[in-house]
């Protein structure tokens, strides 16, 4: 009798075991994560790579090493073209066109200035506080002065193009860091901006005012360093151009600015 107690526990017994196993079964594959191989790292993911040299976000900073900028969408019709020579006769007839154009581009900037007071409008707090003549004036300014980038643009590819004499060479890279060191007249892009769309600009009294003050303080000593770099860049030209190609060297500015009041020399 006790035998057959104890055979019919082992067969309960049995039978609780299999059916928990049965219900601890693994779920079928089709909800399963695949396995990973133990030994194989987890994919890297990609990180992003700052730039080597990072740039400050100018117009002139951020022009293209190697690669003129496009025509400007403002203009005042006097932007360079980019060079599209492949020998150094037609670069230093290059160097040369852009010897004059730049001289008549400052000229024009500096005559879009002349007899003014050299001093943002006291009060102004809108572009309806400025007279039609002043607002035309800025955006004459803009458009000046986004033709001039066109020239700083020009100076990587010109250089390269123009071969390895050391003056010429110089001339080249002097006018190239003069223009760096222009810019009070990206401040005619902003003021500009300021009447076409004064609600970007606030407070609008204390944005036009810094702007125009900076460009008043500034853009005239700057532009007449360019200028003067330009017109050595002519001298060491003429040494390569023949008689029918030379450049006449541009007259130098006066050396104070052309506001009203200012001493001419």
């Amino acid at each position: 009798m006790m035998r057959g107690t104890v055979l019919l526990v082992s067969i309960i017994v049995a039978g609780g075991v299999r059916s928990s196993l049965e219900a601890q079964k693994a779920p079928p594959s089709s909800t399963q994560h695949p396995a990973q191989p133990a030994t194989q790292p987890p994919a890297a993911q990609p990180t992003a790579t700052a730039p080597a040299n990072p740039q400050p976000v100018t117009p002139q900073s951020t022009r293209p090493a190697s690669t003129p900028a496009a025509a400007p969408s403002y203009t005042a019709g006097l932007a360079m073209a980019a060079y599209a020579g492949s020998t150094q006769q037609e670069a230093l007839d290059y160097a040369a066109r852009l010897g004059r154009m730049l001289d008549s581009t400052i000229v024009t900037l500096v005559s879009t200035f002349r007899n003014t007071s050299g001093q943002p409008m006291i009060g102004a707090s809108s572009p309806a506080s400025l007279s039609q003549r002043e607002r035309d004036r800025w955006t004459r300014c803009r458009n000046v002065y986004w033709d001039l980038t066109t020239y700083a643009s020009a100076m990587d590819p010109l250089r390269q193009a123009l071969g390895s004499d050391p003056a010429l060479q110089r001339a080249v890279a002097d006018l190239d860091s003069a223009f760096d060191r222009s810019v009070a007249t990206v401040e005619c892009d902003n003021v500009a901006s300021m009447i076409d769309a004064p609600d970007r600009w606030t407070p609008w009294a204390d944005q036009y005012e810094s702007a125009a003050r900076h460009f008043y303080r500034d853009f005239y000593a700057q532009v007449r360093d360019v200028h003067e770099k330009d017109r050595a860049l002519v001298n060491e030209l003429n040494r390569f151009l023949g008689s029918g190609h030379r450049v006449t060297p541009p007259p130098a500015l006066p050396p104070n600015p052309p506001f009203a009041g200012a001493a001419p020399g």
